[in-house]
């Protein structure tokens, strides 16, 4: 049944009704607000109103939630009001709330988190759905997270307020009748809780690697063989193998020697990611500030490579690409001379050029719907908003359905930053960036001193 219809038996009447009474409703629920039913798979199978949905019927109807972390990987959490007719005053989930009759669950997301938090520039991972039961009601909760450092401005009609939370904080909270205990499955499903995880010593982690200064050597430009023997116990032990690069699938040409081994690839910082030939994410830059971008470069003539979905471009008046990404970081495959329009014929997925921080930073304010990933001296990664490393590990998360909390990132560069904050464990190599290490939990050799297996030993993903 289609979200748009209703059952026979309901007039539309009853429905615009129920509907109209909605935008009236002040400080208290509304018991006459009209909500979808549904079977779990989410498919509507009729209505009832929020009185009939609570009243321990055990109808089942679905639910948005959002969950709300900062850069620094605490999590936004809001204060129910007294007056809620369930949970009252107790510490929640940061956006929750009821999906509308004739309402998309996705347009729901959006709703309430304008609603009750005032936020609208945010990009959503849909992390999964779950049958919540309590002796109440049957709710199919569609679970969502994202990473926002902007302002919040807490519903003041809806809510008793708000306030980033630490997970040392949730975790002591936890089973004291502080937090709803919806919340609390919710957490432990979706996230864990560091206490447990340190407890759970046979957890299997899925874990991310970048590949330039990583898992491959400046120096060598290979992998070192330590790190191929580590990687290799690790799969034995039952641990994933995935890349997270800002590379394009096109260019990654070094990772031979494990290619066996790796379960899926976040390519060009997260604008494209897939596992086996199944794509996961695809997210292009908006064609305007992809244009902005290459004219820019055409006018003011410096370097700049162009990804686009199937093929990349290259403009280099001054030798730098083919120096650079061919001399020092051995990259093959770049053709010099494929036609810059046929490029940008297609989707661009991201956009390199080759100029400083301060020109970086006077170009980035002009492409708001853009952000950047600097992790060399003379040039950038520029990718769609949302497009990055950590919201690919999310991505993948959800797709394939392991925690977040049991991941491990390993990176060194500046655009390895988003996906140090979003995993729960980082580690920044030896050789990293000192922005970098300050980001990590764990900062390890460098790839040139077994910096992969040291770390994978101290974790106790491998043998010591």
């Amino acid at each position: 049944m289609n979200v748009f219809d209703k059952p026979e038996e309901q007039s539309d009447a009853h429905i615009d009704s129920a509907l109209a009474r909605k935008s009236q409703m002040k400080y208290k629920d509304n018991e006459k607000e009209l909500f979808p039913l549904v079977d779990e798979d989410g498919t509507v199978t009729g209505c009832a109103t929020r009185g009939e949905c609570h009243s321990g019927s055990r109808l089942l109807h679905p639910v948005v939630h959002l969950h709300v972390f900062n850069s620094k990987g605490e999590l936004y959490l809001q204060q129910r009001p007294e007056w809620k007719d369930i949970q009252p005053g107790k510490w929640d989930t940061a956006v929750g709330g009821h999906v509308d009759y004739r309402e998309q669950w996705n347009d729901a997301l959006l709703r309430e988190a304008r609603e009750e938090l005032g936020i609208t520039d945010f990009t959503p991972v849909y992390m999964g759905k779950y049958v919540f039961d309590s002796d109440r009601e049957r709710e199919l909760v569609y679970v969502n997270r994202t990473t926002y450092d902007g302002a919040i401005t807490p519903s003041k009609s809806e809510l008793s307020g708000g306030r980033f939370w630490s997970m040392k904080e949730i975790n002591d909270a936890m089973g004291k009748g502080i937090l709803t205990p919806n919340f609390e499955r919710e957490f432990q499903r979706f996230f864990g809780n560091d206490r447990g995880a340190k407890e759970e010593g046979a957890a299997k982690y899925a874990m991310f690697f970048d590949i330039d200064g990583t898992l491959v050597s400046f120096k060598t430009h290979k992998i070192p063989a330590s790190t191929i023997a580590a990687l290799t116990e690790a799969k034995e032990h039952g641990h994933k193998v995935f890349i997270a690069t800002g590379r394009p699938p096109l260019i990654i040409t070094n990772l031979g020697d494990i290619e066996h081994l790796i379960d899926g690839y976040i390519t060009t910082n997260g604008a494209l990611c897939y596992v086996g030939d199944e794509t996961v994410c695809c997210k292009s830059i908006p064609d305007n500030a992809a244009r902005l971008l290459v004219d820019d470069a055409l006018a003011n003539d410096y370097s700049m490579i162009v990804v686009g979905e199937r093929d990349v471009a290259v403009i280099d008046p001054h030798g730098e690409v083919d120096r650079i990404f061919r001399q020092e970081i051995a990259v093959e495959n770049l053709d010099l001379e494929k036609p810059l329009e046929t490029v940008m014929q297609q989707r661009i997925m991201q956009i390199t050029p080759f100029f400083d921080e301060s020109y970086e930073r006077e170009m980035m304010a002009r492409i708001p719907c853009c952000v950047s990933g600097r992790w060399h001296p003379s040039f950038t990664d520029i990718t769609a908003k949302g497009a990055d490393k950590g919201a690919g590990i999310m991505a993948l998360a959800a797709h394939l359905g392991f925690n977040p909390r049991h991941t491990i990132a390993f990176g060194d560069g500046g655009n390895d930053t988003s996906m140090i904050r979003s995993a729960g464990i980082g580690v920044a190599m030896g050789n990293a960036l000192d922005s970098l290490k300050a980001e990590a939990d764990y900062i390890t050799t460098s790839v040139d001193e077994d910096g992969v297996m040291n770390a994978l030993r101290h974790f106790g993903i491998i043998s010591a």
